[in-house]
This record gives structure tokens, C-alpha cells and sequence, in this order.
């Protein structure tokens, strides 16, 4: 190619190049959890600026099943050019590889991070008729009943499950887990008396509470929350307790590095929104962002962490 042609073919190969960094079809947002929860809520969230941001819409899916695993896996299994992303949680991403001897897909290998989307931490909610308004309460009526108080979760693997395994192994109490196929069916019986406690995410819980539906024990965040400051920690109780759900964007695993960019850059934008962080602040959760390479990092530490108490506590996928 001579020079004449080269500079005729530039502006030609720049086009192409910035193609190939661009959603070339609508953005499949997959949701591996029941609609109406933190993740679904958030997912929501940024589809509505899908449109203005990328030129293509973002479309919220859900598919739930075996704790947020069977999602995840479609997004690791889909083709690779960005336009399938799921809404990560530590269930299917830091946990499972630890619960499943078979897990369809590596975690590490074959999703890439993309971008933290929000921190939220748990609320220790009971229902009003327990009677139990603080965890000093809630550690007695455990110790006075072995097994008598059951707390339900997303799944198994969840952080609103694993939240309670820690507790039980840093407090000595004997309560019974119940895994739900998502938050809502949980809340749903919580509020009915079906089960007594649970360990949900801010966002699916604060509402509840402030309606006076359930009743706020504590955080389990190291601080106090900036959407609830006069509900305690749980460790103003329990000394080193800590546990933050976290909720990010991931895609296929060989997803092209500047495509995986170009949608950071992307939804970084969308985050730095006004609007759109002010109702994540509402929801209870701590608005993000960060680049791809920070996620990995919050990936691999909360894989090493949350394994060691999976093993500690013995629990297992029946």
C-alpha cells in the first residue's frame, strides 16, 4: 500500500477500530437472581441509560437458580464481544467455587471484571412480634433456644447467608439457615413469621424497616450506614465482625481488552451521574466505580476470604 492509500484507508481503519470497542447490539444485563432484590434493583438502574451512553439499550434479564450461578454461567458461556454482562454478586463470583465441586465456569478464567458497581451492607432484621430490638437480645434468645431461630437468605453462598455463618462462628449461637431462590420470597416469610431473622442486603430491607414491617437490629458494615446512622454495627456488639455485599459488571472471560474499556468507560459515566447516585444513595447502598483491574483484585481477596469460612463452617451445596 502506498502512502496515498494509506492516508485514504486511515480514517476507514479508525471507524473500524472504534467499531469493534462498541456494543454492536443491545446489552443483555443479566440478573442471576429474582427480580424485585438489590441486584435486580441496581441492574434497572443503569439500563436506563444504556441508550444514551453506549447507543444501544441495556435489557435487564433474569435468571435465577442454584444461588446466582445459573446466570452468571450463560454470561461466561456467551460470545465474546461485550454485549453480555452480568450483575456480579460475591455468591456466584467468590463463593461458589468454594461450594461446587462442579461450578460450570471459573470465575477468575472466565469472567471479566468490568467495573464495581455499589458496596451495600447487610441489615440483622427481625420481625416486630420477636421482641428483639438489639443483637445483645438477639445473641440471648439464641443461646436460650438452640436452633429454635431460623434465618432465611438469597441461597446458598450468599453474603445474606455467609453474613450469618459468621455470626454463628464468632458468637457461639445455634441458628438454622433456610436458602431461599432470592431475597423477596425470604422478606415475604420474615414479615409472616415463617422464619425469625435474616442478614439482607440494605437496599431490600431499610423500606421495611422504616415502615415499621421488620425491625433493625444492626449493620454488619465496620461502620455505621450513611442511609440508616442510628441503627448500630453489629461489631459494636460483636467485636471484628464485618461483611459488605458487593454488586459489579462482568462480562465473557475473552471479551477483548478494549471493548472491556469502552464499556468501564461507559458505565464510570453513568456512575458519575447525579441522579443516578443519589437513588443508589436512597437504596441504602454506597455508589462505585473503579477500573477493571480493582475489580479482579475485590474478586480474588473476597475468594480467598469467604473461602476459609465456607470451610470453617462445613457448609456445602446438598
Amino acid at each position: 500500500m502506498n502512502r496515498r492509500s494509506l492516508l485514504l484507508a486511515t480514517p476507514f481503519l479508525a471507524v473500524s477500530a472504534q467499531a469493534q470497542e462498541l456494543p454492536a447490539r443491545p446489552i443483555r444485563l443479566m440478573v442471576p437472581f429474582t427480580t424485585g432484590g438489590t441486584t435486580d434493583v441496581l441492574a434497572r438502574i443503569l439500563s436506563e441509560h444504556g441508550q444514551t451512553e453506549f447507543g444501544q439499550p441495556i435489557i435487564v434479564e433474569s435468571r435465577p437458580g442454584a444461588g446466582g450461578v445459573t446466570g452468571t454461567a450463560q454470561v461466561a458461556a456467551a460470545a465474546p464481544d461485550g454485549t453480555s454482562l452480568v450483575m456480579g454478586t460475591p455468591g456466584p463470583i467468590a463463593t461458589a467455587p468454594a461450594l461446587m465441586s462442579s461450578l460450570p465456569y471459573d470465575p477468575l478464567r472466565d469472567l471479566a471484571p468490568v467495573m464495581l458497581v455499589a458496596n451495600v451492607p447487610n441489615l440483622v432484621v427481625v420481625n416486630p412480634s420477636s421482641g428483639i430490638t438489639n443483637i445483645t437480645q438477639l445473641i440471648a434468645a439464641a443461646r436460650a433456644r438452640p436452633g429454635a431461630i431460623h434465618f432465611g437468605s438469597a441461597g446458598i453462598g450468599a453474603t445474606t447467608h455467609l453474613a450469618g455463618e459468621l455470626f454463628k462462628l464468632m458468637t457461639g449461637v445455634d441458628i438454622v439457615h433456610v436458602p431461599y431462590r432470592g431475597s423477596v420470597p425470604a422478606l415475604t416469610d420474615l414479615q409472616g413469621g415463617q422464619i425469625q431473622l435474616m442478614f439482607e442486603n440494605m437496599p431490600g430491607a431499610i423500606e421495611l424497616v422504616r415502615s415499621g414491617r421488620l425491625t433493625g437490629l444492626a449493620v454488619t458494615s465496620p461502620n455505621r450506614a450513611v442511609a440508616a446512622p442510628d441503627i448500630p454495627t453489629v461489631a459494636e456488639t460483636v467485636p471484628g465482625y464485618s461483611v459488605l455485599s458487593w454488586f459489579a459488571l462482568f462480562t465473557g472471560g475473552q471479551v477483548p481488552a478494549p471493548v472491556v474499556q469502552r464499556l468501564n468507560a461507559g458505565f464510570r459515566r453513568i456512575m458519575a451521574r447525579p441522579a443516578v447516585r443519589q437513588r443508589i444513595l436512597e437504596l441504602g447502598a454506597e455508589p462505585a466505580d473503579g477500573t477493571p483491574e480493582a475489580l479482579g483484585q475485590l474478586a480474588r481477596e473476597e475468594t480467598e476470604r469467604w473461602g476459609r469460612v465456607i470451610r470453617e463452617a462445613r457448609i456445602s451445596v446438598q
